[in-house]
């Protein structure tokens, strides 16, 4: 919805731009003898209106519901002979304030301690010098267009100081009608004001105000003040705001903030700050504040923070996407409260401290995932997570070295040309079947890319698109594949599809039944071969060997919830799984995806989020990597078995299987075990919480990548990453992240969702992508650095 609209001539004044919803306040002084905060209108509007040739006034408005009668009589017969036009006057004026447009009005946006945006000015039209009011932002609201009100605020005081019109005058020209920043972001006055009275109600600050309302509907709860001296002592968080506070859901990480006693593990003094999406950079909040990592329950616990200014808490939980930076010994974090995230940054006073917090969070947060006690994992592992968790700088200069220097140069390259062709999935529709995409289809499910022929293949409800790219690298259909069916002619809803014995046949699962897999050959557009398996229900499937499809390979493997297997069809029994190449566990591991090597070395992830690598099946792996707490949803590995790339929700995990000292040094953990002295690298790829604080506030939804790939081609090196979150696709560069680069990724944005996207075989300049409803084709080139400047753009 677009909240801020323009609006054309309105009787004789000319409104310009508007906010519908917001919460009006009146900040008054500390000395004052009314109270410091009183709320004016609960649901308010706020207006830019023109009066006259550069003349413009703010006006608030009190947003009165349809049928609401102000008089407080139901009666439609009521009259008032009282009742006199000055009256009526007055009533307008109670229900409307007006203040003049100017350069004194000192007119900000803020921030108030609820994580809503808050536009302050001062109250011209008070009885006291130093009264302000705030009109608080309803969340609806996005970044956007809060900043585009705030400039149209700003031009308007431009015209009315110069006379002239402000069309052409600069974005940092505007801003210096903006006043002197406080210290602080959040709305926190000077020392005249009594900001911890915001969360107090009017029969507290003002008894003898009529309040027939009920004022906690109106009003925050004061915040509870912390005792948190000594390791071990009980506390108790703050509460938020009630009116403002979102029920908890297991889908958007918004926190209730009710009041949380426990245990402290730790308890250390640091800097808070937050990210102003507008200025890029962090603000300091406040100095000195006591940070709090507390036991709340079983395997429960609660990041507090508890200053004067800065009071509040979260769960521990990767949805607060954590990340923390070793050079400047920091903290950061998503915090997300009425449907506002913010991004936040502690940093600690000193490297011991430091790591004393990232050590107590990596026990808790894993704790919180595995629901186990951290004194039953082995000290290796233990070991393992802790140096994980950290944002390592140490820098890999001959892999850096070895990896490819194009992609830099084509990086920097200025090129303005459109950036993607287009294809409706409309071309899969039968157009005399009456349907359209847009109420028949549930849309685009996956993308595989062939590995020969120029073929790509998007799965559509019961049908596969074909897709190419031309000569002029442009995307062309090709065909579509419909009405996918069994051998008893019982319609599929396709899923998994894999390229299959030089890439003549495709491979795939049906979401309604899990004990089969069909061989679709794929210029007949039929299925050809249905196979089974006993007492197993196949989770994921995998070439044999990596790039099987590119010959006429047969074999492939598979797994279970407990099992790794080979899948032979040419067995002449109704089970086509080869025995002896096969791996039952009696415990259910919870198998969740697998890969292989151009070697055929094995790797399989689990739902618990460890990892098991096999130089071969039907033995036990070689080498098990623990788990950091996520779960495993999909892996890949590059073709020399050196690189494994994991997709969690809301990071990915690159790992480095070299083994770099003792007696197998210069092997891999696929054929050696890696030695327990030495741990397998691990880089942790994230969105940085404040790049996260834009892409959060447009989707409106926790941070979920979709599976995540390789570069790949015969004799090509990987050192690119291709995925996706929401409308975004993400790109890393392998070069940066070995070289500790803390921004390695840029971001292409699309007006739709992202299903999946991988690029083009033997080709890593382009990129593939489905969308719910069309397919794409992009130039890697054309990813973006991420800033502001990025989502002020309308998608492509």
């Amino acid at each position: 919805m677009n909240i801020i609209k323009k609006f054309m001539q309105l009787g004789e004044k000319q409104e310009i731009s508007m906010i519908p919803s917001g919460e009006f306040n009146l900040l008054r002084s500390r000395k004052s003898p009314k109270s410091s905060l009183e709320c004016i209108y609960n649901d308010a509007m706020l207006r830019i209106r023109k009066n006259g040739d550069w003349n413009f006034e703010l006006v608030v408005n009190k947003i009165v519901e349809v049928g609401d009668n102000n008089n407080g009589d139901d009666s439609s017969d009521y009259t008032d002979d009282s009742v006199s036009v000055l009256s009526v006057a007055s009533k307008r004026r109670e229900e409307e304030w007006n203040f003049e447009l100017k350069k004194d009005l000192n007119f900000s946006k803020e921030w108030n301690k609820n994580g809503d945006a808050a536009f302050v000015w001062g109250n011209t039209l008070g009885d006291e010098e130093v009264e302000k009011v705030q009109f608080v932002i309803t969340p609806q609201l996005s970044l956007t267009e809060i900043e585009n009100f705030l400039l149209t605020v700003y031009r308007c005081m431009y015209e009315a100081e110069h006379k002239k019109s402000a069309s052409h005058v600069s974005r940092e020209q505007l801003y210096k009608y903006r006043p002197e920043p406080p210290k602080e972001l959040f709305v926190t006055e000077s020392d005249s004001y009594d900001e911890e009275n915001l969360g107090v109600s009017l029969s507290e600050v003002n008894p003898s105000q009529d309040n027939t309302s009920d004022n906690d509907d109106l009003f925050v709860d004061a915040p509870d003040n912390l005792d948190s001296k000594a390791k071990g002592k009980k506390i108790k968080t703050p509460k938020k705001d009630k009116t403002k506070a979102s029920p908890s859901s297991s889908e958007e990480h918004k926190e209730n903030n009710k009041g949380v006693e426990g245990e402290k593990l730790c308890l250390l003094n640091a800097k808070v700050f937050v990210y102003d999406p507008f200025e890029e950079k962090f603000m300091i909040q406040e100095e000195n504040v006591p940070i709090a990592l507390v036991q709340s329950g079983k395997y429960e616990f609660w990041l507090s923070m508890e200053g004067k200014d800065v009071e509040f808490g979260l769960a521990v939980s990767p949805q607060a996407n954590p990340s923390f930076t070793l050079s400047n010994n920091s903290f950061t974090f998503n915090y997300t409260v009425s449907r506002i995230t913010l991004s936040y940054k502690i940093e600690f006073n000193d490297f011991k401290d430091f790591t004393i917090f990232e050590n107590c969070w990596s026990k808790c947060i894993w704790m919180t995932l595995n629901k186990k006690d951290w004194e039953e994992l082995p000290k290796n592992e233990q070991k393992y997570i802790e140096d994980t968790i950290i944002a390592d700088l140490e820098r890999d200069l001959d892999t850096i070295l070895k990896l490819d220097d194009e992609e830099e140069e084509s990086e920097d390259e200025e090129d303005n040309e459109y950036s993607k062709s287009v294809v409706s999935s409309e071309a899969f529709e039968d157009p005399n079947s009456g349907s359209n995409k847009s109420n028949s289809s549930k849309g685009n499910s996956s993308l595989t890319v062939a590995f020969r022929g120029n073929r790509s293949y998007v799965v559509r409800d019961d049908k596969i698109g074909v897709f190419k790219v031309d000569d002029d690298d442009d995307l062309e259909f090709v065909s579509a594949i419909k009405n996918i069916s069994d051998k008893n002619k019982k319609i599929l809803d396709p899923k998994d599809p894999m390229m299959y014995m030089e890439d003549r046949f495709m491979v795939l699962s049906d979401s309604k039944n899990g004990d089969k897999l069909y061989k679709m050959d794929i210029e007949r557009g039929k299925i050809v071969d249905e196979w089974e398996f006993k007492d197993k229900n196949v989770v994921q499937y995998a070439p044999t060997k990596k790039f099987d499809q590119l010959v006429a390979e047969q074999t492939l493997l598979g797994i279970s919830d407990k099992s790794v297997f080979k899948i032979d069809p040419r067995i002449n029994t109704k089970n086509k799984i080869v025995q002896d190449e096969s791996k039952d566990y009696a415990t259910k591991y919870n198998f969740s995806s697998l890969a292989t090597t151009k070697d055929g070395y094995v790797a399989v992830g689990s739902k618990r989020g460890d990892i098991r690598l096999y130089d071969r099946l039907g033995i036990r792996a070689k080498t098990l990597i623990p788990s950091l707490g996520q779960a495993i949803k999909y892996i890949t590995v590059s073709g020399d078995g050196r690189w494994l790339l994991a997709t969690c929700d809301a990071s990915l995990l690159l790992m480095d299987l070299s083994i770099k000292s003792g007696k197998n040094a210069g092997n891999i953990s696929f054929l050696k075990s890696t030695p327990a002295s030495e741990n397998n690298k691990t880089y942790i790829l994230q969105i940085s919480p404040e790049h996260a604080t834009h892409i959060l506030n447009y989707t409106k939804k926790p941070l979920c990548f979709t599976k995540a790939y390789f570069n790949t081609g015969i004799n090509q090196k990987e050192d690119r990453i291709l995925t996706s979150n929401g409308p975004f696709a993400i790109s890393w560069s392998m070069k940066k992240v070995l070289a500790g680069d803390e921004k390695p990724y840029k971001l292409d944005w699309y007006d739709s969702t992202v299903i999946e996207n991988n690029f083009e075989y033997n080709n890593k300049q382009n990129v593939i992508v489905a969308l719910k409803n069309d397919v794409s084709l992009s130039k890697i080139k054309h990813f973006k650095n991420v800033n502001k400047s990025i989502f002020k753009n309308e998608p492509k």
